[in-house]
């Protein structure tokens, strides 16, 4: 077997631990999920489970990396920038929304603040978290200097809106309201966030 053949049959296999997991996640809790457990739903045994990820805790940093590697898709296209900065904001608000839509329960594990400070402990994870970051306030910094802020918002406010409504399905969560429609809740934040800070909306 050549290596490259093991390198993709080593990669399908760690896709498919996670994916099981996030099933387990989702339907038990991220503490009542065990590596035993887990083992037993992918069909592997526990060493070999263990030669992919030594804890939990590495299941759930390789899940929000997924996450924001379809972030990282969005930020590089590879083309020169063809939309406003602000456009670009929402374009990368609208598939964080819906990545969490997406991951419907796990999502709520992946950005809670002690993942996040589980992440920030990782030198590559915190990488990524940084990088997601540096570009969304550099747009913001963009959209402000090209006058597609509203006046008197500071640029400051502006990020911590974006994150905020970045958070939004975890949120909605937390409510006894019926839980928002996948299809429509990234472009309907979106759109609030255009709204509230964009120049010349009321």
């Amino acid at each position: 077997m050549t290596s490259s053949l093991r390198e993709r049959r080593r990669q399908h296999l760690r896709d498919e631990i996670l994916a099981a997991a996030q099933a387990l996640i989702a339907e038990r809790g991220y503490a009542a999920m065990s590596m035993e457990e887990l083992a037993a739903q992918v069909g592997i045994s526990k060493p070999t489970l263990y030669s992919h990820f030594s804890a939990k805790e590495e299941l759930v940093i390789a899940m929000a990396t997924q996450a924001m590697e379809r972030l990282f898709a969005v930020v590089d296209d590879g083309d020169p920038p063809r939309r406003s900065a602000l456009e670009r904001l929402a374009d990368l608000l609208r598939t964080g929304v819906q990545v969490q839509m997406d991951r419907q329960v796990t999502a709520m594990h992946l950005w809670m603040p002690e993942i996040v400070q589980m992440m920030k402990s990782r030198d590559e994870s915190l990488t990524q978290l940084c990088r997601i970051d540096a570009v969304v306030v550099d747009l913001v910094r963009q959209a402000h200097l090209h006058g597609e802020i509203a006046a008197g918002l500071d640029e400051s406010v502006v990020v911590r809106i974006f994150y905020a409504l970045f958070m939004s399905p975890n949120v909605a969560r937390l409510s006894l309201v019926n839980s928002p429609d996948p299809e429509t809740m990234p472009d309907a934040v979106a759109h609030f966030f255009l709204r509230g800070v964009a120049a010349g909306k009321a």
